[in-house]
């Protein structure tokens, strides 16, 4: 009850800051809401898992509960001015993703995570893409137009889309439920490997498509080199800032937390102000993928030197509030007019995605001879999607101006209801697994 109350009061509160003059100084009303969104999303998450939801589950509703389509408080001039926080925790929850990553722990389940890997990805992109170039313009308005070969580049590009997971939500859920075990090691594992694969495939599938929807096409091959490139750059990368950390860390042990959020947050900057400088003076596309780079950081820290357990218990002091900042903006951003234009592409998306990693899943685990209880489980942690997946689709909104936005619209909607899925079917598999220590 006391939570209630404190809800509707916060409510309350969010719903006179249109009202209110905070201040002369330009940042003052994002500061104010920023606040009050750490408020709200922490205590919506603890009423929602009072009813067996996960707090993640509050926090998406927090936000879309506060987004530009209810009650508009988080407008989108605002959100756009708190979307440096959103990068910030990206990029903070990417180097928490990778202290997750134990080689230790993780060795004698290897075979178990490539074999999950290769069939969730080949099972669902053909999956996916199959209905897609099947339904065709019945299914995608906008391409009624294309010919058979330029329909199915396209469904190959939403093919690849769906593969992409969410390594936040998975840790976001994992964190929340106490988990630790085979199971939850090895989900995790998984979800931070498909989004790797993810990338390579999608660099693939964007220059075939390019070269066969356009009028003098030809097979984009720089491109395919220049994803390549920035994986190996960001990983690369991402180690020496991880044996930075490691060194820094085994010497001034005091103050980790802040150390990792300043990390972050100049990891971030880093990596868009070097895209910036390559587009501006040499005219590439370069993008260093700020998660990949935190993930390979958080990975040698954990599993090089001495330093991996403070750098675990640090992580998980400060990962709280990022989470609560983080979905609750990702809630505010959920699109509800265009899963009200597009909910029937929206649904048949979700349903061919989550039947084909399912059902890939079970399949993948039984060929690597797991006989775990979890093992018709794993399915239910693979739902979820966000992050990478709205990066994507923004790509091909950049490479397609005809027909990207109707296509990102599509994709987005189906990932929206992904992530509001994905977390309560993980939830319930941790909980089944015997691995949730906190329910």
């Amino acid at each position: 009850m006391r939570r209630l109350v404190a809800l509707a009061m916060l409510a309350a509160l969010f719903a006179v800051t249109t009202w209110i003059d905070t201040g002369p100084a330009p940042g003052a009303t994002p500061t104010f809401i920023a606040g009050l969104v750490l408020l709200l999303g922490h205590i919506a998450g603890h009423a929602i898992a009072a009813i067996g939801l996960p707090r993640i589950s509050g926090y998406l509703a927090a936000g879309l509960l506060l987004g530009p389509d209810l009650l508009g408080v988080i407008s989108t001039p605002v959100a756009g001015q708190l979307h440096f926080l959103n990068e910030l925790a990206v990029a903070f929850i990417a180097l928490a993703a990778g202290a997750e990553l134990h080689v230790a722990q993780l060795r004698a389940r290897l075979g178990l995570i490539g074999w999950l890997v290769v069939s969730t990805t080949l099972v669902t992109c053909l999956s996916v893409g199959l209905i897609v170039f099947v339904a065709g313009p019945a299914l995608l308005p906008f391409a009624a137009g294309l010919t058979t070969v330029q329909m199915a580049a396209v469904a190959a590009l939403i093919g690849v889309v769906a593969v992409a997971r969410s390594p936040s939500s998975a840790l976001a859920v994992i964190r929340e439920c106490d988990a630790h075990g085979p199971f939850s090691e090895t989900v995790l594992g998984v979800t931070v490997a498909i989004d790797v694969v993810t990338i390579v495939l999608f660099a693939i599938a964007l220059s075939t498509c390019q070269a066969l929807l356009s009028p003098n096409g030809a097979l984009d091959l720089g491109f395919a080199l220049m994803v390549l490139v920035e994986i190996a750059a960001g990983i690369v990368s991402g180690a020496a800032i991880g044996m930075i950390l490691s060194f820094y860390i085994r010497r001034w042990p005091d103050n980790i937390a802040l150390l990792l959020l300043g990390t972050a947050l100049v990891v971030t900057e880093i990596a868009h102000g070097t895209a910036r400088y390559v587009q501006d003076t040499h005219e590439l596309p370069l993008h260093l993928e700020p998660l990949l780079i935190c993930v390979a950081a958080g990975f040698v820290v954990r599993n090089v030197g001495s330093s991996g357990a403070a750098f675990s218990e640090a992580v998980e002091r400060v990962s709280l509030p990022v989470f609560v900042l983080f979905f609750t903006l990702a809630g505010a951003s959920l699109d509800l007019q265009a899963l009200r234009r597009t909910w029937v592409a929206a649904l048949t998306l979700v349903a061919a995605r989550s039947s084909s990693i399912l059902a890939a899943s079970w399949a993948g685990a039984a060929i690597a001879g797991d006989q775990s209880s979890g093992r018709r489980l794993f399915g239910f942690t693979f739902l979820t999607q966000a992050g990478i997946s709205v990066g994507l689709a923004l790509e091909v909104v950049r490479r397609f101006p005809e027909w990207g936005e109707e296509f990102a619209t599509i994709v987005v909607a189906a990932i929206s209801v992904n992530q509001v899925v994905g977390p309560v079917a993980m939830k319930y598999a941790l909980q089944r697994v015997g691995e949730a220590k906190r329910t």
